[in-house]
């Protein structure tokens, strides 16, 4: 009887226990930032100056960009811009056409200019019948999709892969331009 007990026992347990590692954290998805020192032999004026170039020649160039900031004592240039995207998939082609818009970061000081990327946002085609489809701040991490009205979560997984990938490809190019333009020329 006892051992009866003991099995009917544990066989109620065995659900709780699996429910209890369910309710383990997950890990939260964070936003997508792009980060680069560039180390240079030059003073913070000098620094500042070829950064200021770099922006006009590198991130300058893409669509709606603007130099919000710029500051050239504490060494500080603020600015926004976006890149066009159009999505490889067939579903939901016209609505997820849109821009990622994202905010560049300089800061300057003797021998190092240190470039953030971040916020990138990704705003869908307002314009079609349906509306856009938005899959907002792109981010890394478990949690990273959102639901996305009018689309499953397949093709959403999709979508946001498509987006992030075509994001780092150009924010990597447009980094590396930009380290081109600041070593040019100053290295001894």
């Amino acid at each position: 009887m006892r051992t009866m007990l003991r099995r009917s026992l544990a066989l109620l347990l065995l659900p709780l226990l699996g429910v209890c590692a369910a309710w383990a954290p997950a890990q939260q998805a964070t936003a997508i930032t792009y980060d680069r020192s560039i180390a240079v032999g030059l003073n913070g004026v000098q620094l500042f100056d070829k950064a200021s170039e770099a922006w006009t020649w590198t991130f300058g160039k893409e669509p709606g960009a603007k130099l919000l900031r710029s500051e050239r004592g504490p060494g500080l240039l603020e600015g926004t811009a976006r890149m066009n995207f159009r999505s490889e998939m067939l579903t939901g082609r016209e609505e997820t056409m849109g821009v990622v818009q994202y905010r560049v970061t300089i800061r300057t000081e003797p021998g190092e200019c240190r470039v953030v990327v971040s916020e990138l946002t990704h705003t869908g085609n307002r314009n079609t019948s349906m509306g856009g489809i938005h899959m907002g701040l792109l981010r890394q991490g478990a949690d990273a999709v959102p639901t996305v009205r009018g689309m499953g979560r397949a093709n959403a997984k999709r979508l946001h892969e498509e987006l992030v990938a075509t994001s780092d490809d150009r924010i990597q190019q447009l980094l590396r331009a930009f380290e081109a333009r600041i070593r040019a020329g100053s290295t001894p």
